[in-house]
């Protein structure tokens, strides 16, 4: 019994499963041998990761069975058996690295988000008493022209680090300093030189005015040619909006304006035969899109394929009103990326008069401004844009006309 075979010392076996346990037991002893125990235990992996549940074995060499007399069956070793055992610990290996790697990773971003946000925390935590009333103050006036939380903070660290506090005492040399930073923010498209037929189109989300846009183009298109004393261009107009009601009506009146006849697109057949027809004739193609939420993936998508025309290379505008807010403007830019669009019109100005929102946004995302419209009078109403209309309608600034215009005015 075991009782009278406590001076049998105890040894300890481990494999996958009880069954492999027993089956080295007997290669190595036979019968000649007595299990305690067992219990599961963690075995491999690397650093802690990988690892999986083993099976522990205590057993005894049976009493009167001398251990060193036992011959172990050894099993021949299989050439194949070793590639696969090497494979198996070189997966379990990678496996386990490419764990830590990733833990790795996330620690350093939660690190890192952790820190955004300590930050973050502090900076709402500071008082309006702890902040000059210079500093103060111009954070109200960015607020109430729509400037974003980003953009406010922005400025802030910038006065803080140019200015002392005795320097900080003069609002007006500070205020100057704000006008000419948002200004240096605000990125112009310059014109660009273009070899006929000049393909225009303009996307957007539904109701920002992109029907009349496309015809203001058109029409100062003429109407430059004329006071240059210059031959009429000639121009085609197409539109592949079929989603609003009346949207071909409405451009084709348009197109009476100018004297053109307005083609309709509804399928990629149909744009290639226009195009095919028209590029060597034209001066100009204007196309009209289709308004969609700037969330419906598919149907941009879909208009996006529509235009995908060999040879088209359309000088892309994406649309947008200038009382769109913010994190709208955002998502709008966002999702119209996919067409590489080299720039941005903001229409309805006369709607709005905080631009904050515009310039924000533009700069937070790296793009340029093109045109401004501001009324629905198609002769006129569209502008190229330019900084100083921008910062003479700051909201509560006292801007320096003269001092701007020397700063961002045409060299």
């Amino acid at each position: 019994m075991y009782n009278g075979e406590q001076d049998v010392p105890v040894q300890k076996i481990s494999a996958a499963t009880l069954a492999e346990c027993k089956e080295k037991l007997f290669k190595m002893f036979g019968h000649e041998y007595t299990i305690r125990g067992k219990r599961q235990i963690l075995h491999g992996g690397f650093l802690g990761f990988g690892q999986k549940e083993w099976v522990e074995v205590t057993y005894t060499v049976n009493s009167g069975t001398d251990s060193s007399q036992l011959q172990p069956v050894q099993p021949q070793k299989n050439s194949n058996d070793e590639i696969a055992s090497f494979r198996k610990n070189r997966d379990d290996f990678l496996k386990a690295a490419a764990i830590s790697s990733q833990m790795t990773t996330l620690d350093t971003k939660f690190s890192e988000l952790q820190n955004s946000l300590t930050k973050q925390i502090q900076n709402i935590s500071v008082s309006s008493a702890d902040k000059h009333p210079t500093i103060k103050k111009i954070e109200e006036l960015l607020a109430d022209n729509e400037f974003t939380y980003s953009y406010i903070s922005d400025i802030s660290g910038r006065i803080k680090s140019s200015f002392s506090l005795e320097a900080l005492d003069d609002f007006r040399t500070v205020e100057r300093k704000v006008v000419d930073w948002i200004g240096g923010s605000i990125s112009i498209a310059p014109e660009r030189a273009v070899r006929p037929p000049h393909v225009v189109v303009i996307v957007g989300p539904t109701g920002v005015g992109k029907t009349t846009t496309i015809t203001k183009f058109a029409v100062k298109l003429v109407m430059d040619a004329k006071k240059a004393h210059q031959a009429l261009p000639a121009l085609c107009m197409i539109t592949i909006d079929s989603m609003r009601v009346g949207a071909y009506e409405q451009i084709s009146k348009y197109g009476d304006i100018i004297g053109t006849q307005v083609q309709k697109a509804e399928t990629v057949e149909d744009m290639r035969k226009i195009y095919e027809e028209k590029k060597d004739s034209v001066d100009a193609i204007f196309i009209d899109t289709s308004g969609y939420s700037p969330n419906d993936s598919v149907h941009i998508g879909e208009m996006k394929t529509l235009l995908q025309i060999e040879g088209l290379n359309p000088d892309v505008y994406l649309s947008v009103a200038a009382s769109t807010k913010a994190r709208d403007l955002e998502n709008i830019m966002e999702n119209y990326e996919p067409f590489h669009y080299n720039s941005v019109i903001v229409t309805k100005c006369d709607e709005s008069h905080q631009y904050g929102n515009i310039i924000s946004v533009l700069h937070g995302k790296h793009k340029r401004l093109s045109y401004i419209t501001d009324g629905q009078y198609v002769t006129r109403n569209l502008r190229h844009a330019d900084v100083i209309d921008f910062l003479i309608n700051l909201s509560g600034f006292d801007v320096d006309r003269v001092h701007i215009e020397d700063v961002f005015g045409e060299k």
